[in-house]
């Protein structure tokens, strides 16, 4: 043991010399570290310590938004609006995965919805987090509804930051305070924490800077739709989306605008379609919308959108399992293959 020691400190005492001599030979030519304006809300490294160490990855998602929704008819005035049962939003349960549809039952907005209520009896206080190009639209939405409901909508996109934690080997902290809210996301633990907080406000985390692409990617991989780009306004339907899967509708909260539809497909339990991750054979600009032909030339879908070679597509279940492909706008076909999640129940086609 003495003889160890010993080693330790002689190894000690050469590493601390040899700092030495770099310290002084490098005196003149150091320079003061840059910092990204972006990078001093968090407390986030630029690596991992170690490979077995898999950090957490803090991402800053620039194209979400928050609209508020306050009052005290908060509560029963979103209930009649979207697809998951909003009482269930509450002190303890603090954010809801949910969509506002349109009267044909088709998608409008995907939310996440955040309740920073600061008591139990204090008057419900909701953040909603949507893409960050139809804020005019749902505050415009929300308020034709509003009549003489006592409650308030308004942008907060200036005053509140949203954040992804993708997960790592330390799970990040949950928390609710005034300066914002961590949660783990309610569609799936596997996508992490979600983040809000007011600008300026430090998370304090042992995390890596990453990039939207870095967020995208893992959604993608896992075939979660987000968006505008994977979940088009008008033009996708609830149970395709995989919103049951995805903890966001209730069947038995009662009614809500676009429910007909949504209930009636549920009840008669087939599903033929569902957004899928797919992996193209190689990167490529296909347009959202883009046609799936199967192995066979059937129509098998429709393609969402995609980061590098992952994306995501509208795939018909009965061609999950083919080579599917799509054209460019120069006739070019792309290659792709679509994966079950492994997160889905045996029966897909059960709504």
């Amino acid at each position: 043991m003495a003889g160890r020691l010993g080693l330790c400190v002689r190894h000690s005492q050469k590493l601390l010399t040899n700092f030495r001599h770099l310290q002084a030979s490098s005196r003149d030519t150091l320079q003061s570290p840059t910092f990204h304006p972006h990078l001093r809300r968090t407390y986030c490294t630029t690596k991992a310590d170690t490979q077995d160490d898999i950090k957490t990855k803090c991402v800053r998602l620039e194209e979400r938004s928050l609209v508020q929704v306050a009052g005290s008819d908060t509560i029963p005035f979103l209930q009649g609006l979207v697809t998951n049962d909003v009482t269930c939003l509450n002190f303890e349960n603090r954010v809801m995965y949910t969509m506002m549809l349109n009267v044909q039952g088709r998608v409008l907005y995907d939310l996440l919805m955040y309740n920073l209520q600061r008591t139990p009896d204090s008057p419900p206080y909701l953040l909603l987090e949507c893409d960050h190009s139809v804020v005019p639209a749902l505050i415009k939405l929300l308020k034709m509804y509003k009549i003489r409901k006592k409650v308030d909508v308004s942008s907060v996109t200036d005053e509140y930051t949203v954040w992804a934690l993708l997960p790592g080997t330390t799970d990040p902290p949950a928390f609710v305070s005034d300066s914002g809210i961590s949660v783990t996301d309610p569609r799936l633990p596997t996508l992490g924490n979600r983040v809000v907080l007011k600008i300026g406000t430090n998370l304090v985390f042992d995390c890596v800077e990453g990039t939207p692409e870095d967020y995208h990617t893992h959604r993608y991989k896992l075939g979660v739709g987000e968006g505008v780009n994977d979940l088009p306004p008008g033009n996708s339907l609830p149970l395709e989306s995989n919103i049951a899967y995805l903890n966001g509708v209730s069947f038995n909260k009662g009614c809500y605008i676009g429910q007909e539809l949504t209930a009636r497909s549920h009840h008669t339990g087939v599903i033929r379609k569902r957004l899928m991750p797919v992996t193209l054979e190689r990167p490529s600009s296909l347009e959202a919308g883009s046609a799936l032909t199967s192995e066979k030339g059937k129509n098998a879908g429709k393609f969402r959108h995609a980061q590098g070679v992952h994306g995501i597509a509208l795939v018909r279940l009965a061609h999950s399992h083919e080579r599917l492909t799509a054209k460019v706008d120069s006739g070019e076909e792309v290659g792709m293959k679509a994966e079950t999640p492994q997160w889905w129940p045996k029966d897909p086609q059960q709504a």
